[in-house]
């Protein structure tokens, strides 16, 4: 397997949150599997990804009529797939050959951290981000005087998206789900273990070892179920709906 850079947790932080340690489970000679399953099925729950300045060019649909022939109207706005936005670089219509038919002003990553959020051509929505503890950009962009003609890939946009730093809570998540990995892996490897031994004049018993294991994975599930309820899940179910009266 080709060698993998954590992007959201470290070996340090996992050995610290399943409580095992390296005799017993070594991370750091197997990041490249474990962290990457761990961080791949994070970005896969939550539906985002929490990088710094990741940057992406996206083909938008313009308003289209709907499974029952209604809309296809105009539109003034359009968001993004990805968020929070941390710049724009280019942004415009294009015509049925992939030509810029009207470009749109720009915003520099200064700009939109110094709290810079429209240009002449439109508005950024914003809202309250608990992970960053800020007003961010959620990808809502609503123009101020062009409309968006119907198309399909008719908006072209090239912006920057992410966190500056990984969130904590972000952290706390890949790390959790790592340590479940871990603890999974060496309850799987650890067949000779004893579970009690006898001395002269003393018994010791360890308690079972396999419940003790099952019971710390349980445990770090709940954690992970819990950071997910306050980072966001990926939605489940696919809502549409029409305003025409029928």
């Amino acid at each position: 397997m080709t060698a993998y850079s954590p992007k959201y947790t470290d070996s340090t932080s996992i050995y610290l949150k399943s409580g095992l340690s390296s005799t017993e489970k070594d991370v750091t000679s197997n990041d490249s599997q474990l962290i990457q399953e761990a961080e791949y099925e994070l970005e896969m729950l939550t539906g985002r990804k929490f990088t710094s300045s990741t940057t992406i060019t996206e083909y938008l649909n313009g308003p289209n009529k709907d499974i029952i022939g209604y809309g296809g109207y105009q539109a003034t706005s359009i968001r993004t797939s990805n968020y929070p936005i941390l710049s724009i670089t280019s942004f415009g219509l294009l015509d049925t050959d992939g030509a810029v038919t009207q470009a749109f002003g720009t915003l520099t990553t200064t700009q939109i951290s110094a709290g810079t959020f429209t240009t002449s051509d439109y508005w950024l929505e914003t809202q309250y981000d608990p992970l960053s503890e800020v007003e961010v950009c959620n990808g809502f962009i609503r123009l101020k005087t062009a409309t968006i003609p119907p198309g399909t890939s008719n908006v072209k946009i090239t912006y920057t998206y992410g966190y500056g730093s990984v969130p904590v809570q972000v952290k706390n998540l890949a790390s959790t789900l790592g340590a479940i990995r871990q603890w999974v892996s060496f309850l799987g490897g650890s067949y000779n273990r004893l579970d009690s031994y006898s001395i002269p004049q003393q018994n010791v018993s360890k308690g079972d070892f396999y419940v003790r294991g099952t019971t710390m994975i349980n445990v770090l599930q709940a954690e992970a179920d819990r950071l997910l309820d306050r980072i966001g899940r990926r939605p489940r179910v696919l809502f549409g709906a029409t305003g025409a009266s029928r």
